[in-house]
């Protein structure tokens, strides 16, 4: 199993990956990229590398803005290899429909193991296929198919991603 986190700042990874420990990270990049709610930080999951769409489009459309959108795939070697627990029995919120159960949260944090999480994003952050990026008319196009698939949940939108969606991808909404 993959499992994937849209970084807020696609700037952060640069500044990960760039430290020579996860010691030395910045404490904000520590903060708009990890931060907790209830112990716990939500991904996306999927089955493979290959079959990563889905967990994107459902990432999207959770968020509030159309932009250029980075992103990080760890996978179930690196959740055993630093001992992350994971709880998939929260459905996320998605504008996705059909989606919500890719949610997937890594749970009982601590600072020690979002530290093992920084050194997850570390590990993977030269490979390409595990930190993609999507450029906004990518972003425009997945929202896009959602729509034309007719699984666009407009209920589960955040109001800001909605008003996005009207300006930027026509007669979508």
């Amino acid at each position: 199993m993959f499992y994937i986190r849209k970084l807020s700042k696609r700037s952060n990874l640069f500044k990960i990956k760039s430290t020579e420990t996860s010691a030395a990270i910045a404490a904000d990049v520590l903060k708009q990229e990890l931060g907790t709610s209830g112990n716990t930080l939500l991904f996306w999951k999927c089955d493979s590398l290959d079959t990563t769409k889905d967990a994107i489009k459902a990432i999207l459309l959770s968020t509030t803005s159309i932009e250029t959108s980075q992103f990080i795939i760890v996978d179930d070697e690196l959740l055993e290899k630093y001992q992350i627990e994971t709880d998939d029995t929260n459905e996320g919120i998605t504008g996705y429909k059909g989606f919500e159960n890719l949610h997937v949260d890594f749970c009982n944090l601590t600072y020690e193991k979002i530290g093992f999480i920084l050194n997850m994003i570390k590990e993977i952050a030269e490979e390409e296929k595990r930190t993609p990026e999507l450029k906004k008319d990518e972003v425009k196009r997945y929202i896009i198919e959602v729509k034309e698939a007719g699984l666009l949940n407009q209920e589960n939108l955040r109001p800001e991603l909605r008003s996005a969606i009207n300006k930027y991808c026509k007669n979508t909404v």
